[in-house]
């Protein structure tokens, strides 16, 4: 049905930020041109170094960018949700993925070639500074995960994580401040975005049990449907102190 079709491929578009302030016969032009993809968890999307020929935009499910050690180890270094999108560097410059592209969930997505995207975003003044901001903030992820490998051990790693989970959870619920982080994902998944081992995490995570600054509950009724898990902060302040913020 080339109308439903149709339909589905322009709220696509129309959910990326990017994208907002667009004509709608430009939006129009970019929903022709996607081509709507689905990954089954697992699959592998684009390997580290293959060149940015398209934007993908999540439409359901969850993508990642995975960096790999030469011993094997995998760090999550990006999760991209519905309504994120991946391969804005390729909009300004030809560039290659700097880590394997994967499906963390069944995840449908479009895609959209670089070419119609840089198109639409250059004949609007908004949807350029709308792409600027998403680099920005882009790079100052980067800095940060960056910074937190070569600066910080896995302890003030793990604790600038469970302080930015609870500011976010603050800002969500629009409370001063939040006694809750809810960590996306399992612990194993968490262990790689910290660049350690589940070993190692949960050695540091009981650590800050005993210490009392968390408490996580015994039974795993404290995940959400989604994997989320969620820990109670006793010492925020203390948990400051440590990651040096």
């Amino acid at each position: 049905m080339p109308g439903h079709l149709d339909h589905s491929h322009i709220g696509c578009v129309a959910n990326v930020p990017i994208f907002r302030d667009l004509p709608h016969d430009t939006l129009m032009q970019l929903a022709a041109a996607v081509s709507q993809r689905e990954f089954v968890r697992g699959a592998l999307i684009a390997s580290y170094g293959d060149p940015i020929d398209n934007l993908i935009v999540v439409a359901r499910g969850r993508l990642r960018v995975v960096h790999a050690s030469p011993s094997g180890r995998e760090q999550i270094v990006r999760d991209v949700g519905p309504g994120e999108f991946l391969g804005e560097l390729g909009l300004v410059a030809a560039a290659r993925y700097d880590g394997d592209v994967v499906a963390a969930d069944d995840t449908q997505a479009c895609m959209l070639s670089r070419d119609a995207v840089r198109e639409a975003v250059l004949s609007s003044p908004e949807a350029s500074m709308r792409l600027i901001e998403s680099l920005a903030r882009r790079l100052a992820r980067a800095e940060q995960v960056m910074g937190d490998l070569g600066a910080r051990d896995v302890g003030q790693r793990l604790a600038a994580e469970l302080v930015r989970a609870a500011r976010g959870a603050c800002e969500c619920s629009g409370r001063r401040e939040s006694d809750t982080a809810i960590l996306a994902g399992p612990w194993a998944e968490m262990a790689a975005r910290l660049g350690t081992t589940p070993e190692s995490l949960s050695r540091r995570l009981r650590a800050f049990e005993d210490e009392g600054l968390i408490s996580r509950p015994v039974l795993e009724a404290e995940s959400d449907p989604d994997g989320a898990r969620r820990v109670v902060i006793v010492d925020l302040e203390r948990l400051r102190e440590i990651a040096g913020l």
